[in-house]
């Protein structure tokens, strides 16, 4: 009798426990992630999925502080669409190390690259490699005749032409010009030289890149040289400290920075020099120090690209071509123009501010 009666208590605490169970379980479920929660899917009545990362890339071409402002712009994108970006400066401005950087970022299993090519005409065979595989941009210098999506960004010939505008503002009378960039290699280099030789030459149209060479008279302008440092702030410093010497006694000097870095380097040689004010300078993008530069009236001006547009367009699209491919318009020439703009005295200390609010968000 003593055993039946402990078998019912035996069975009575069981049954508790397992309506209890039972119970706590239903309220779990009540609470667990819908099919419209972020991060949450459903596969009709089975138990929610989390969605697939979506890993994206972005290579620039150096490490520049001008990077700084396209990965701001980068950053805004992912945080509104939601994948996983990688953002990536190669320390040198080497081809293969580009590509062992984009190399690596396909082990990690990205769908998308953007990628602002070193040397087009040498990396084109890979760059077909890797578009073979995902959906590659080409940012702020192209690779026309690779297998890339697109290319977004500064079209580069009428920034030049802009900046050849700058150089007869500043020295009408003509004069000696000497300009000043990393490489060579890049086509964004070669179009921006080439827009400022064509408005020097007094060509109404820049239509394509063409010889040009140094050492010769552009209408009443003289290029004496173009001068590279293979992106190396010390070796841009050296060349600008170069020219002044040799030029210590021309009235009529002009000097143009192309790539963003150049500007600061030859104001610094032309402080060192005691010569501001005497000699003129022009530059491009938006250093800090250019944009001082500019409201001290030590630089007359420079033509600034968009990288914050070239980072938050680029994610933007590249999580577009992951997701829905056939949504993405592209433009039959491949290309997509970010507008340059000038900046003077007139409007530096608006645009600066501005940039300063893009960087601070």
């Amino acid at each position: 009798m003593r055993r039946a009666k402990n078998r019912l208590q035996l069975w009575q605490i069981l049954g508790g426990f397992l309506l209890g169970s039972l119970l706590a379980g239903c309220g779990r479920n009540s609470d667990a992630p819908k099919g419209n929660s972020p991060g949450a899917g459903t596969k009709g009545n089975s138990s929610p999925v989390k969605q697939e990362e979506i890993k994206v890339a972005f290579v620039s071409n150096n490490p520049a502080e001008f990077w700084t402002i396209c990965e701001a712009g980068a950053r805004k994108a992912e945080e509104e669409t939601g994948v996983h970006l990688i953002f990536k400066r190669p320390q040198d401005s080497a081809p293969g190390t580009q590509q062992q950087i984009i190399q690596d970022l396909l082990t990690q299993g990205i769908k998308a690259v953007s990628i602002s090519v070193i040397s087009p005409d040498n990396q084109t065979p890979f760059l077909d490699e890797i578009a073979a595989r995902i959906p590659v941009l080409a940012v702020d210098n192209d690779a026309p005749k690779s297998k890339r999506k697109c290319y977004l960004g500064t079209a580069n010939l009428q920034a030049g032409r802009a900046v050849g505008e700058l150089v007869k503002e500043i020295m009408p009378q003509g004069g000696k010009v000497a300009i000043f960039v990393g490489q060579l290699d890049p086509i964004n280099a070669r179009e921006r030289r080439q827009g400022v030789l064509d408005v020097l030459e007094g060509l109404k149209e820049s239509k394509e890149l063409r010889d040009s060479p140094d050492g010769k008279k552009y209408g009443i302008y003289e290029v004496i040289g173009t001068y590279t440092d293979n992106v190396d702030t010390a070796k841009a410093k050296d060349n600008a400290v170069d020219v002044l010497a040799k030029n210590q006694y021309v009235e009529n000097l002009c000097m143009v920075g192309l790539w963003a870095y150049n500007p600061p380097a030859i104001l610094t040689a032309v402080k060192d020099a005691k010569r501001v004010g005497k000699v003129k300078i022009v530059g491009f993008d938006e250093q800090d120090l250019t944009l001082d530069g500019i409201k001290a009236g030590e630089i007359h001006g420079t033509v600034v690209q968009q990288p914050y547009e070239f980072g938050y367009q680029s994610v933007k699209m590249m999580a577009e071509l992951v997701r829905n491919p056939g949504n993405v318009k592209i433009p039959a020439n491949g290309l997509i123009d970010v507008p340059h703009k000038v900046i003077k005295k007139d409007n530096v200390e608006a645009f600066h501010s501005n940039l300063k609010k893009l960087l601070s968000k």
